[in-house]
């Protein structure tokens, strides 16, 4: 039987949390007692008691017979057991989760949001919302089939619409009933047990039972999905963590407890039904088999009844909360709507939640209403066994839960969920699955914000630094997976805000920036940093990875020497430095070119246009020197490696008009040179719009001739002449980007 879900107080900045069919607290409705500040539960009746009366429900009485009389007891106990590997791995890994956390009455949706975020537990909260109306559907449709063999003659839709009606009505009155009742509900269900036990003494057993059916009316993978939600209710004993003495010590033992204790009750009942009935007997859903073969079958149908009304109820005053709880962090349309409360409680959630479940009620029958849930309570499964194995995998400090398992486990559950899910549905399972996968992009983009710490940061962290090890090891080429990490020396925030505009275009949409902000005057430090790091998180809002580090100091190139060579040793280190020729001299830049040779980096050096700047940001010129007589194309170019890949990048950041130009000092070499443009473009794997140019004649008579471009990208000696790159700009009469390789990039590769 399926778990509720509810929040687990009234203030927003509180979790929500799921319950079990008996796990609502009363504390929601209007005046009702709190009982994380009153009496504390011990094990037995804060987890025990109300995990196994989840369990022992509806699927118990109306469909274990059904599933023996089509799969035999052997194949019944094989549904059985596959059921039980999924929720016994889940309950072992929701036990270790919650030994590691803080949470008052958390559930599901607060494992999953305390651990790996609000994303990926939305991810989770919208389907078990969803869930949660299945549920109450399913319930009423196991009272409705109760209520029919027992009176045929009364019109369905009637007994629909009455069950309905009457259940809630009740979920809107009183939500201390569902808590309120487990005592009942239990005695209903231990007599129900005696009573279908005492049958083998007044019926005739079957001395030769059928232990493999004929899979008559459905095969493995449907018998499966029909029964699943018989084994659920696992998650109770953690939903109630802040109602219980010793969380970390009864949500283990309890929920583990009532798991094998279920599972032997179900696997006695298999044996019960096969010894009592035919496969014929057994498959007429017509009939109660339990009723008929009881001891005592009134007392039986007490315990259907009472278990499907309190289990309906807890569903539907469950599913609000969830809905209420999805709101309050903004993570459904119109929340606005749906968490406002009416005297304590989430009024319009809950009659969403109604109707959404009389709509269930009226198009699905059991065998239905019972597969569809399954599907979505294996997702959410799944996701909890895979956030315990990535928080095992993270090995941060953080997790020492004290219930550990180890870390097969999860991943056993995880497969077997998939496994399932594919089994069952293919295309409803992968549905689920890109549901929820959908929820989690959709919340990303939002960017909501997270009341608590996470290891949704530790995750990516750990991938990348997982990453940087194999990289270390492996020692492989990088130039298929270069990317241009810029290295920016500035001394006002202002030489940073003049290159954003093209830092970005170079450098989006994977490459990264690291600004080096080198401060001498002591009176505007504090304003320039200030301004550098809100310069900072502009890049990091047009989701670039950016950071700056302010060194306090008067000679520029020393301190840039200095924090090059601390990033060498790094894992992530920049492979560019960045920055203008303005302001500087011959001497300082080519001792930063000589720097970046050293340290195996490359150089672009940025020659602004006085007049026109960047101009439009329309079109780019990629200069090629001449190369005769050797006009060859080969893996690695001859310094114009950088020049082509940005050429690229800025041709697809400002949607712009591109060109390739050289120009050959002998005439018989023009055919040559238009021959290496053209495989240049094809094998570097450009735009088939790039305008190629191949001339003969004098470099600065074609410079000044040339169709203007409002970016120049111009190979860049090792030697540096300042004088000659400003006399550039002024005969193009645009602005330059000189590039000097690395050595460690390729456009062909």
């Amino acid at each position: 039987m399926p778990e509720a879900f509810q929040q687990s107080g009234a203030s927003a900045a509180t979790p929500p949390s799921d319950t079990g069919t008996f796990g609502m607290i009363a504390q929601q409705s209007q005046g009702g007692e709190d009982p994380s500040h009153g009496n504390k539960f011990g094990t037995f009746n804060g987890v025990f008691r109300p995990t196994i009366l989840t369990i022992l429900g509806i699927m118990m009485y109306l469909r274990e017979g059904w599933v023996v009389g089509n799969a035999g007891l052997l194949g019944a106990v094989l549904v059985i057991l596959a059921c039980y590997l999924i929720t016994g791995t889940t309950a072992l890994s929701i036990s270790s989760i919650t030994t590691n956390i803080r949470m008052g009455a958390g559930g599901v949706f607060a494992i999953i949001s305390q651990s790996l975020g609000l994303e990926v537990g939305g991810a989770v909260g919208v389907p078990l919302f969803l869930a949660q109306g299945l549920s109450a559907a399913l319930y009423m449709q196991g009272i409705v089939e109760t209520w029919m063999y027992i009176f045929p003659d009364h019109p369905r839709f009637l007994v629909m619409l009455t069950v309905f009606g009457l259940s809630f009505s009740v979920s809107v009155m009183s939500t201390k009933l569902v808590f309120r009742a487990q005592i009942v509900v239990m005695l209903g269900v231990i007599l129900a047990l005696i009573s279908m036990g005492l049958g083998l003494r007044i019926h005739e057993i079957n001395p030769n039972p059928t232990l493999i059916g004929d899979f008559q009316e459905g095969d493995f993978r449907y018998l499966f999905a029909v029964f699943f939600p018989a084994a659920t209710g696992i998650m109770v004993g953690s939903s109630l963590s802040g109602s219980l003495k010793n969380p970390r010590l009864s949500i283990p033992r309890g929920t583990m407890a009532a798991w094998f204790l279920s599972m032997l009750i179900y696997l006695s009942l298999a044996v019960w039904y096969a010894l009592l009935g035919t496969p014929e007997s057994l498959r007429d859903t017509q009939k109660i088999f339990a009723v008929e073969y009881a001891f005592y079958g009134p007392l039986v149908l007490i315990g259907i009844f009472s278990s499907c009304f309190s289990a309906t109820l807890s569903s539907l005053v469950a599913a609000p909360r969830v809905l209420q709880a999805l709101s309050l962090y903004r993570i459904v349309p119109f929340p606005g709507v749906f968490e406002k409360l009416h005297k304590g409680e989430p009024r319009n959630a809950t009659l969403l939640t109604g109707a959404l479940a009389f709509v269930c009620l009226l198009l699905g029958d059991l065998n239905a209403l019972a597969s569809v849930l399954t599907i979505f309570f294996l997702v959410i499964y799944f996701m909890i066994n895979l956030v315990l194995f990535i928080e095992h995998r993270l090995k941060m400090l953080s997790f020492r839960p004290t219930f550990a398992i180890p870390s097969f486990l999860p991943i056993i559950g995880a497969g077997a969920c998939l496994l399932a899910i594919l089994s069952i549905s293919p295309l409803l399972g992968l549905m689920a699955l890109a549901f929820a996968v959908g929820i989690y992009f959709y919340l990303d983009h939002k960017q909501l914000e997270t009341p608590w710490e996470t290891v949704h940061s530790g995750l990516f962290a750990s991938v990348a630094n997982w990453a940087a090890k194999r990289v270390f090891h492996t020692r492989a080429s990088l130039r298929r997976s270069w990317k241009p990490d810029l290295l920016i020396p500035v001394e006002r925030s202002t030489q940073l805000e003049g290159y954003y505009r093209i830092v970005r275009a170079l450098t989006k949409p994977r490459g990264s920036i690291q600004v080096i902000g080198i401060l001498s005057e002591e009176c505007t430090y504090a304003h320039e940093e200030k301004e550098l790091r809100a310069l900072v998180n502009d890049f990091q809002r047009d989701d670039l990875f950016a950071t700056a580090a302010l060194v306090d100091s008067s000679e520029f190139c020393r301190s840039l020497k200095t924090c090059v060579s601390v990033t060498r040793g790094a894992f992530f280190k920049p492979n560019t430095v960045f920055l203008s020729i303005e302001n500087r001299t011959q001497e300082e830049l080519q001792t930063i070119v000589d720097m970046a040779r050293d340290n195996d980096m490359g150089v672009m050096l940025l020659a602004y246009h006085p007049e026109s700047g960047l101009g439009r940001e329309r079109t780019v010129n990629l200069w090629v020197r001449d190369q005769s007589p050797d006009w060859q194309l080969g893996l690695k170019l001859s310094n114009l490696d950088y020049a082509v890949l940005m050429s690229i990048q800025l041709k697809l950041n400002w949607q712009a008009h591109s060109r390739i130009l050289t120009v050959v000092r002998e005439a018989e070499h023009v055919e040559l040179a238009q021959r290496f443009l053209s495989n240049l473009l094809a094998f570097a794997r450009m735009p088939s719009d790039v305008e190629i140019l191949a001339e003969h004649g004098r470099f600065d008579e074609f410079l000044r001739r040339a169709p203007r471009a409002d970016l120049n990208i111009m190979g860049l000696s090792e030697k540096v002449d300042k004088a000659g790159m400003e006399r550039l700009v002024r005969q193009c009469q645009g602005s330059c980007l000189f590039v000097l390789d690395s050595g460690y990039a390729s456009a062909l590769a």
